[in-house]
């Protein structure tokens, strides 16, 4: 749709080609197109020059700085001095209890953290009860599943395998 109203699907650009040439021309169009809109996002970013090991090596101590630096500092103003969270640190805190990256924490809906923000998941006692509730519906959903019913029957029939945990 896209490639057809930017017009590069026009039937005059496929003149004299082939039927193979033709649809090897589309799927590179569409390719391009599908590149050039997709957000790779989610934790799945394309490679950086960052990224490379070598300089990761070289910015480890300046990264380990910053890592202890924002801990020992979240410690001092919410452990120590006692202070309310603000908006951001109720952001974290929810962000690491339900257990998503900081992009992962972007590329979800904004009705989705409202709701997730307003379990209030900063508080020791909503922490608990939201994991033991994210842990039963894990056990119900690994109960309810194929392999699990399998292993119930094989173990009925005394053949029970040497590793349960084998795929």
């Amino acid at each position: 749709r896209l490639a057809e109203d930017e017009g590069l699907l026009n039937k005059k650009f496929f003149k004299g080609m082939t039927k193979d040439e033709q649809k090897a021309q589309e799927n590179k169009i569409l390719r391009d197109i599908i590149e050039s809109k997709l957000d790779i996002k989610g934790g799945y970013e394309k490679p950086e020059w960052t990224d490379i090991l070598i300089f990761q090596l070289l910015m480890a101590p300046f990264n380990i700085g910053k890592f202890l630096h924002f801990h020992l500092g979240r410690i001092y103003k919410y452990k120590i001095m006692r202070q309310t969270p603000d908006d951001a640190e109720k952001e974290y805190q929810t962000r690491t209890v339900v257990g998503l990256s900081a992009n992962q924490w972007e590329m979800i809906s904004e009705e989705k953290k409202i709701s997730l923000l307003k379990k209030e998941l900063w508080h020791k006692v909503n922490r608990d009860a939201y994991r033991e509730e994210r842990e039963e519906a894990e056990r119900i959903a690994r109960a309810s599943s194929n392999r699990a019913k399998q292993m119930r029957r094989m173990a009925r029939k005394e053949k029970v395998p040497e590793n349960f945990n084998d795929d």
